[in-house]
């Protein structure tokens, strides 16, 4: 993400100061210091009196281009985009470019604080998975080692909470109360996907349809357990928490750092301090493998490894922070007033030694906490994926949890009425378990809100079916909206589904609009800058 600088209209014959913009990567505590920092610099600065030793600073420099910045091109093709530019920027081509904030950052900061050395976990970026990471440690390794910044050191950069009265952000979360989290598979289904509803009451948050909502979650309390078991740590010991506060071992465990996932100084420490050799060695080769400790998590790697203990303090000190999670908001405030909605599948796995693991937010929404109890959480604003004019033609593509934000874009032009047409793709395992807002989804088409619907449930016949074969099967309809000036939106899996629409996407254009492949190109990219082409994928 670029900062652009925006200026309010200027007394005569001063200069105008720039002021940060919400849509800028800060908190508004950054911003008002900016802002505050800009106004001192240039506001008392008089145009027509500037002698050369005085002169204006210079003119706030261009946006940088950043030509990687699509997440439609191959990590491979990002990559030699950045060749020859400064490791920030290679670091940078290597991540999804999806700017969704899940990391804590955006694609273009995440890299500078990589660079810095302030940043030490190179798992974060989610959408980019294993592939990112590992590109992420090649080029790290091919470039001159940063200076690392003491882990202490980085913790006090925390930006600070906002001054009382100033807007919920993540960095001052709201402790709304849990109202339901409600089952939506029926029997039989191997999922369980959950309606989390969440009550705004006194909060002050208004979200549109598009955006996204940030969980604080908090770790399993028996995963807590079993890992002070397996390090042989009581809990009541003092450790510094992300603050810098002292807090708890528990506590710590508990709410405020990341306990499934070892980072590589977690294996670096181990290995240091491992009295057995050979457990030494192993831990080594773990640290120095791009695949690290694969899918093993802590409490594994101190089950295998006893000899290796370190002291609470230099244990907590290599964790990364539990970040927040965003999930796109499944509701319209129109519809549910002081209400937010959202649909979070479970995910619950077996790993190679035959633990059962879970996804800390996920399994904390559907399992962990009760209505009535506090959740933190902020809003965040999607500038990039919403609805357009509601004259406009909508096709959306969501399934599985995909479609939580297109059943609050059906429910916000329901609530607006005399809207333009809609048509939505859902696909899911199986369609008399799996059918997620079934009863809601042919509501809105009696009612003539949902245009058309087009279903593929995958296991309901020997070959499995997905949306982008009734895309396929579709394709000279799809396109004629497309002719229209139809908006078309993705949600969901950014590595496998979000490819194989977009591949499916440019098929059709070919195909019924008489294209060759780089007119397609040019068509597809088009719609991207005009807006038409959006998507929210993970």
């Amino acid at each position: 993400m670029t900062m652009t600088l925006t200026a309010p209209p200027a007394r005569a014959a001063t200069l105008p100061v720039p002021v940060i913009p919400e849509s800028a990567p800060f908190s508004s505590a950054q911003r008002a210091w900016l802002n505050g920092f800009f106004a001192g610099m240039l506001g008392g600065q008089s145009v027509g009196t500037a002698t050369p030793s005085q002169a204006p600073p210079a003119a706030v420099e261009a946006e940088e281009e950043f030509p990687w910045h699509d997440p439609a091109l191959p990590q491979a093709e990002r990559l030699k985009l950045a060749e020859g530019k400064p490791k920030e920027r290679v670091l940078m081509a290597a991540m999804a470019q999806l700017d969704c904030g899940a990391c804590g950052y955006v694609c273009k900061t995440y890299a500078e604080a990589i660079a810095r050395g302030e940043e030490k976990d190179l798992t974060r970026c989610t959408p980019g998975g294993k592939e990112t990471s590992k590109a992420l440690k090649q080029v790290l390794a091919s470039a001159p080692a940063a200076k690392m910044v003491p882990v202490s050191e980085v913790r006090v950069k925390k930006s600070p909470a906002p001054a009382s009265g100033q807007t919920w952000e993540r960095n001052n979360p709201f402790p709304a109360r849990l109202v339901e989290s409600r089952p939506l598979n029926g029997p039989g289904s191997a999922k369980d996907t959950r309606l989390v509803v969440i009550d705004l009451r006194d909060s002050g948050i208004n979200y549109k349809p598009g955006d996204a909502l940030g969980i604080f979650p908090e770790n399993c309390p028996d995963l807590v357990t079993d890992l002070l078991k397996a390090a042989d740590y009581s809990g009541a010991e003092d450790v510094p928490g992300w603050d810098g506060n002292p807090i708890s071992l528990h506590d710590a465990l508990l709410r405020e750092f990341t306990i499934t996932r070892p980072t590589p100084d977690l294996l670096d420490i181990l290995a240091r301090c491992a009295s057995d050799a050979n457990e030494r060695m192993a831990l080594e080769q773990m640290r120095d493998n791009e695949e690290g400790a694969g899918d093993l998590q802590i409490v594994d790697l101190l089950n295998k490894f006893p000899s290796a203990r370190p002291a609470p303090g230099d244990f907590i000190a290599t964790l990364s922070p539990l970040a927040p999670r965003l999930y796109s908001i499944s509701s319209s405030l129109r519809a549910h007033p002081g209400q937010v909605h959202l649909t979070v599948g479970a995910v619950r796995y077996t790993n190679s030694i035959g633990r059962g693991c879970g996804g800390v937010a996920s399994t904390f929404l559907a399992e962990r906490i009760k209505p009535g109890q506090a959740i933190r959480i902020f809003l965040h604003h999607s500038h990039k994926f919403g609805l357009p004019d509601p004259a406009k033609p909508i096709i959306m593509v969501g399934p599985g949890t995909g479609v939580a934000p297109f059943r609050a874009f059906l429910e916000e032009r329901a609530k607006i009425g005399n809207c333009g047409k809609s048509w939505l793709f859902f696909g899911d395992q199986r369609a008399d378990c799996d059918f997620l807002f079934k009863d809601e989804l042919e509501s809105f088409q009696r009612d003539g809100h949902l245009t058309r619907l087009d279903l593929a449930f995958s296991r309901d016949q020997e070959q499995k079916l997905y949306v982008q074969h009734r895309m396929l099967e579709q394709g000279k309809d799809l396109w004629h909206w497309l002719q229209r000036g139809a908006h078309f939106y993705i949600c969901g899996d950014a590595k496998r589904m979000a490819v194989d629409v977009d591949r499916a996407l440019r098929q059709v254009i070919a195909q019924h609009g008489g294209k060759t492949p780089a007119e397609t190109d040019a068509y597809v990219a088009d719609m991207i800058r005009g807006g038409r082409y959006q998507r929210d994928v993970y």
